[in-house]
């Protein structure tokens, strides 16, 4: 299956003349920060270049209930585990709302500036738009 796919990744980025800007390293990177450096494991959307669309993407540029798993983040329909070279791009929201029952307003649990340090830490780069990072594989 990986090498599959992996062709089919080739070939999508040299149909679309994609630029290629994170690596399998980088990417590792990021995903062991996110478990091991943040208050919390940041919500995060992923799209892959044989995608049309992320799932949830029309829901994420809200404040959400939940964190995520970031060990399965570059997970491919849960058979193939590091499939960081097909990302396309992945968005994290480093804050979400954290439940504190019916009659309180919930709070909002954020770590922006520790998520930013992260990613100069590692020179990894992004984009920034109303809380949403972007960051992209390729572009």
């Amino acid at each position: 299956m990986s090498t599959d796919l992996k062709e089919k990744v080739r070939k999508i980025v040299h149909q679309r003349n994609l630029c290629s800007y994170m690596n399998d390293t980088k990417w590792n990177e990021l995903r062991n920060a996110m478990m091991n450096e943040m208050p919390f494991s940041p919500p995060y959307i992923v799209k892959f270049l044989f995608e049309d669309k992320a799932e949830r993407e029309e829901y994420f540029f809200q404040d959400v209930y939940y964190s995520c798993d970031w060990y399965y983040v570059f997970a491919i329909e849960n058979h193939y585990f590091n499939g960081a070279f097909a990302v396309e791009w992945i968005k994290v929201r480093p804050r979400y709302l954290k439940y504190r029952g019916q009659l309180i307003e919930p709070e909002i649990i954020e770590a922006e500036n520790e998520f930013i340090e992260i990613l100069k830490k590692y020179s990894i780069p992004y984009e920034e738009s109303n809380g949403v990072y972007c960051i992209y594989g390729y572009h």
